[in-house]
């Protein structure tokens, strides 16, 4: 965890350094909300994540997270005021139903509450994740919020360990990773993992937020399962199960469903100030009439 952060955040920082795309001016802008991009977004979902596992088994702690795009749902309906279409709700629920097929989630029943409260602490976590990200007005450049996030969340992530809250382990006996059958080493897979699943992910899924909004993306995102599903095929030598199968097809068919949905209108407000009235013209204070004059009828 501090690895996947830490090495992101230098990375971003070197880039943010080389390219300058306004961070002073976006910290002194967006200050608050940057810092709780990090806390949440990056350092939350993961220490949520990681103590979830502790109570439950992989597949209910993975479906817990991934609850997450029904807070976005939720969120933007009551908040935002913009009600999703009935497609899109569809499609929501056929992806969520794709999720637990694929994570077998009837194999963990007996669930620890602990467990479960983390789970849905790390759903609250992803959802603040693509909320930040469409936020209506802000200037922040993708790149800005991904390093500064980032950074925070290493920090984050490091007084945790130092204060004894989450372990942090460096294991000097592991000498290789094997994938697909090769053994790349461990400087390899770390390489993978800050560049291809952090920088990466974050940079591009940011931008494709701030496109698309929050409600679409976090559906999209439910594709994450899909494609691990079939990168552990491919990597781990594992094979999926019918039942997996046709969850990840159903997940394929709930996320095609809400990107075809038409966006919806923003609802009017319940509260809504009547137009001004104007007062009736009122008609010109007669003048004084000349002496041998006569006022004209009207």
């Amino acid at each position: 965890m501090l690895v996947r952060l830490g090495g992101a955040a230098a990375v971003l920082l070197v880039v943010l350094a080389v390219t300058r795309p306004g961070v002073l001016a976006a910290l002194r802008a967006d200050g608050p909300a940057l810092l709780l991009y990090g806390v949440l977004a990056a350092a939350g979902v993961q220490v949520a994540f990681f103590n979830a596992l502790q109570y439950l088994p992989v597949a209910v702690a993975l479906l817990l997270e991934y609850t997450g795009p029904i807070l976005v749902i939720g969120w933007v309906w009551l908040v935002r005021r913009q009600p999703p279409t009935r497609r899109t709700v569809l499609g929501a629920v056929v992806a969520l139903a794709g999720l637990s097929l694929v994570v077998e989630v009837w194999t963990g029943l007996g669930l620890a509450w602990q467990g479960v409260a983390w789970g849905l602490l790390a759903a609250v976590c992803q959802a603040s994740y693509f909320l930040m990200a469409d936020r209506a007005g802000s200037a922040t450049p993708p790149l800005v919020l991904a390093g500064v996030g980032m950074t925070v969340g290493a920090v984050v992530v490091a007084l945790l360990g130092l204060v004894g809250l989450l372990p942090i382990v460096v294991d000097p006996a592991v000498t290789g990773v094997v994938l697909a059958g090769v053994d790349v080493g461990w400087p390899v897979a770390a390489g993978l993992l800050v560049l291809v699943a952090t920088v990466l992910a974050y940079l591009t899924g940011v931008a494709a937020v701030a496109r698309i909004g929050a409600t679409r993306g976090s559906l999209i995102a439910l594709l994450e399962v899909v494609v691990s599903a079939v990168a552990s095929w491919w990597l781990l030598g594992q094979v999926l199960g019918p039942v997996q199968a046709l969850g990840g097809v159903l997940i394929l068919a709930g996320v095609a469903m809400t990107t075809t949905a038409r966006p919806p209108a923003v609802a009017e407000p319940l509260l809504a100030e009547p137009p001004p009235v104007e007062p009736p013209a009122r008609d010109p204070a007669p003048g004084p009439t000349a002496p041998g004059a006569t006022r004209a009828d009207p």
